[in-house]
């Protein structure tokens, strides 16, 4: 497998790794502007710029420099702003005793970055217990955030609404006034259910445990469920196509596997059709840092892992960047048919497509929204 010198250095710079990568690099100079166009696609710009601070010898182009530093600043002051609103949420959430837990990107900034600023921020997630999502909305609303337009139609009927709860996992809101932060998303569970990737409340909430973001304590989950979400996420969902996402498993991996229980973490796997994804990722992982980890949950290693197509995919999707789609649903679904452990999960994930073609009153107002605009 080949790859570019741009993708080269920024592998290094996301992942930590002062060693050599196990994949030929193209003889030729760094192209300082794809650089710039890779780290943006990627997701993955300040930790390139601290990178490139911190290894004065790779001379980049000051333009990009300069392009990756204002971004890299500009990031940080977001992040301390955006993770000040959500220990305020999750505050005001505890308060009201609504169960919910910070997640996703605005916890691991704080949990698996040497300085938060170095994870490029998306939305703020909360996951909240289903049953509780009346209570949850009312506490966002009383914040200036309230359900997107889309959703607040979908939401007018309760048949609709029922559905809708029952078939998705997560409700974007937006601000009703100007706000800095421009999407907060909750969810109820980890992805689609008809992906078969599902946990209830109980199922990652057994064991909490006290994280410090700003000063402040939030209860999250375990660090095992965390990485499960992770997984559910990173790879079920989005394939690992940004680099961005492995810096994450990595800095995981990195920190906690020793201490993590993965004798739990392969049984929810196994439970949940999902122990061939860990497989190959923990392999990725394997393979991108040298350290040996897929034997934490295969310690006969009669099998390789990744596998070639897995890993040339992600390597291409990091290098070629992947077309934006208005829905991600086929791709989705067939790399899941793919992957997934056996044909019992893969004949559950089509039938719970199947199955949503039941709820058509939802499917009728989500084709007259669309058809209205």
């Amino acid at each position: 497998m080949k790859i570019s010198p741009e993708l080269n250095l920024l592998i290094k710079a996301s992942l930590d790794n002062a060693s050599e990568l196990p994949f030929q690099v193209e003889a030729r100079s760094i192209d300082w502007q794809k650089l710039g166009r890779q780290a943006k696609w990627n997701q993955v710009r300040p930790l390139a710029f601290d990178f490139l601070s911190q290894n004065p010898d790779n001379l980049a182009a000051d333009d990009v420099l300069a392009q990756l530093r204002d971004f890299s600043v500009g990031q940080a002051v977001t992040n301390m702003a955006f993770s000040s609103i959500s220990v305020h949420l999750n505050q005001q959430l505890a308060q009201q005793g609504v169960r919910a837990f910070l997640m996703k990107g605005a916890l691991w900034a704080w949990l698996l970055y040497e300085k938060p600023g170095l994870r490029e921020f998306g939305d703020i997630d909360f996951f909240v217990a289903k049953e509780q999502l009346q209570g949850g909305l009312n506490v966002f609303e009383q914040n200036g955030f309230e359900p997107d337009s889309y959703r607040k139609y979908l939401l007018r009927s309760d048949k609709a609404a029922s559905a809708y709860l029952n078939t998705d996992y997560q409700l974007p809101l937006t601000p009703v006034r100007e706000h800095a932060l421009r999407s907060l998303e909750i969810q109820w569970n980890c992805s689609y259910p008809r992906y078969q990737f599902n946990f209830s409340w109980k199922e990652l909430c057994s064991e909490m445990v006290g994280h410090q973001i700003m000063g402040k304590t939030v209860n999250v989950p375990v660090l095992e469920n965390q990485l499960i979400m992770m997984l559910v996420h990173h790879v079920g969902i989005e394939q690992w196509d940004k680099l961005k996402y492995m810096a994450d498993f990595v800095r995981l991996l990195k920190q906690y596997s020793a201490t993590l229980d993965w004798a739990y973490i392969s049984r929810i796997a196994r439970h949940k059709g999902f122990f061939n994804l860990l497989l190959e990722s923990l392999g990725a992982a394997q393979m991108l840092t040298g350290i040996q980890y897929v034997r934490l949950v295969d310690p006969t290693g009669n099998a390789e892992y990744p596998s070639a197509g897995f890993m040339q995919d992600i390597v291409s999707h990091w290098e070629d960047e992947r077309d934006t789609l208005k829905t991600k649903t086929f791709r989705i679904l067939a790399y899941n048919l793919k992957y997934r452990d056996n044909w019992k999960v893969k004949l559950r994930i089509l039938s719970g497509h199947l199955g949503y073609l039941v709820h058509w009153r939802l499917i009728w107002h989500k084709w007259i929204w669309h058809k209205n605009r």
